[in-house]
């Protein structure tokens, strides 16, 4: 319960926090940040309604921390790349609605059955930044079909000088998924290096139900703490310490 509370206390400072994330790129045009703030906002306050939302439709009323952790962020992730363009006020509503719903259920229903497949996600990377990030991609390359001041913006920033360079609609609709494919790609293949980086014998090897506990690589003062001693494992580091400590 503790450590829950702490953690939701993180979670308010990111969600005052989030619009300048989003806005701090664009340091030297104050006002595109100020419309990147009121999108933000607009779109992680609708992620914070529904992130409750479904969450109780989940749990027959009940509110998952961990679902609401992340679910109420979801609105500031999934509307990054679009915040800038010049939108409508439902279309951030909308956005970030849908963000946390997505972000919600893959907490509730996807996490558990990946879990089960062995694939561990302990910082939730792949509900809370990895598929609304995703979306929000899809969402800025939808919106550089919809409006000419949108797709010019989309590549004509204040950072990077393309004047030279002329795209029409489409075209930078095609570049958006490209970015979203290079981003992907990029992805995999460093998660794959990583993967098999951390399978090479010089890496000490842990059981699926030890991976989340921290008493064999960490000082940890209360270690009565251990999970692992109310189950009177002997396999583990700490456990034999322990055995030998008390002999």
């Amino acid at each position: 319960a503790v450590v829950s509370t702490q953690s939701t206390g993180g979670t308010v400072v990111l969600w005052v926090y989030w619009p300048s994330f989003n806005a701090a790129s664009l340091y030297d045009d104050t006002h595109i940040q100020g419309r990147v703030i009121g999108n933000t906002y607009l779109s992680i306050m609708a992620s914070c309604v529904t992130a409750f939302a479904t969450s109780a439709l989940i749990h027959r009323g009940k509110f998952e921390m961990i679902e609401i952790q992340n679910g109420t962020l979801a609105g500031g992730v999934i509307i990054g790349t679009i915040s800038p363009f010049l939108i409508d006020p439902w279309a951030p509503v909308l956005i970030g609605a849908i963000g946390g719903v997505i972000s919600t259920f893959g907490y509730g229903l996807l996490h558990p059955y990946l879990e089960d497949c062995g694939i561990l996600d302990s910082a939730g990377v792949q509900m809370l930044h990895g598929i609304p990030g995703i979306l929000g991609g899809l969402f800025a390359a939808l919106a550089t079909l919809a409006d000419n001041t949108n797709y010019m913006f989309s590549y004509n920033t204040t950072w990077t000088n393309t004047t030279d360079v002329d795209r029409d609609r489409g075209q930078q609709f095609g570049y958006h998924l490209g970015a979203i494919l290079v981003s992907l790609g990029i992805a995999v293949v460093s998660g794959l290096i990583t993967g098999v980086l951390v399978r090479l014998p010089i890496c000490p090897t842990i059981e699926k139900e030890d991976m989340l506990i921290d008493h064999d690589f960490w000082v940890i003062h209360d270690k009565n703490h251990d999970p692992r001693l109310k189950k009177d494992k002997k396999s583990n580091i700490y456990a034999n310490q322990m055995a030998e400590a008390k002999a």
